[in-house]
């Protein structure tokens, strides 16, 4: 797959957002460029993607309905809370998926400002207050990419090679065609959705 090579040129935004009541099977050809060019960007501005999370939302007892909403929410909660620490901002992609065996979860990659600790903890007490319940084992799922924080600094072919493939696997539920088009090494349909499907910070679109 042709990703993030530091020589891709940036996409044009579009087709992330959906109604709220709309439903969707795949990524489009343009949500998963829209992807790609936003974790291209976020390399090149100096906000590299750093961390993996994901939210089995609906074994949090969260809805499809309510998916969108509380993705939003916890993504403002960890913007404004590391503000308040004076490191900077975080920038982020997300898409939403339907396991048959998980139920809905989303995958959102992540930039955390650089001395800014993860803090766990503090993560599945916002989803507790999200989704009104209290915590489940395994609602959250988190990893580094490239196996460190700062991976992208000490071994950027380590970060890089492994960034291409979370990316890649964050974006795997577009339609063949799509996954065709982009060469993706990896295609699966990931289940029927309500709303929204995917997203990104404002400060990595096209500048």
């Amino acid at each position: 797959m042709r990703l993030l090579n530091g020589k891709q040129p940036l996409l044009r935004h579009g087709g992330a957002g959906n109604r709220t009541t709309a439903t969707s099977d795949y990524l489009t050809l343009q949500q998963a460029q829209d992807l790609i060019a936003a974790a291209q960007r976020a390399l090149d501005i100096g906000k590299p993607l750093t961390r993996h999370l994901t939210v089995r939302l609906e074994r949090q007892g969260v809805s499809d309905a309510d998916a969108v909403k509380t993705i939003g929410r916890l993504l403002t909660l960890l913007r404004d809370h590391v503000r308040k620490t004076g490191r900077g901002e975080i920038a982020y992609i997300w898409s939403r998926e339907h396991g048959a065996i998980i139920g809905g979860h989303v995958h959102i990659l992540l930039h955390l400002p650089a001395g800014y600790i993860w803090q766990g903890q503090r993560v599945q007490r916002w989803i507790e207050r999200l989704s009104g319940g209290p915590y489940k084992k395994g609602a959250i799922k988190t990893t580094r990419i490239g196996r460190t924080a700062k991976a992208h600094e000490q071994n950027p072919g380590l970060y890089l090679a492994n960034l291409a493939t979370v990316v890649g696997y964050v974006v795997k539920g577009t339609c063949p065609k799509a996954g065709a088009a982009l060469e993706l090494e990896r295609i699966k349909a990931q289940g029927r959705v309500m709303g929204k499907r995917c997203g990104r910070s404002q400060n990595i679109g096209q500048p």
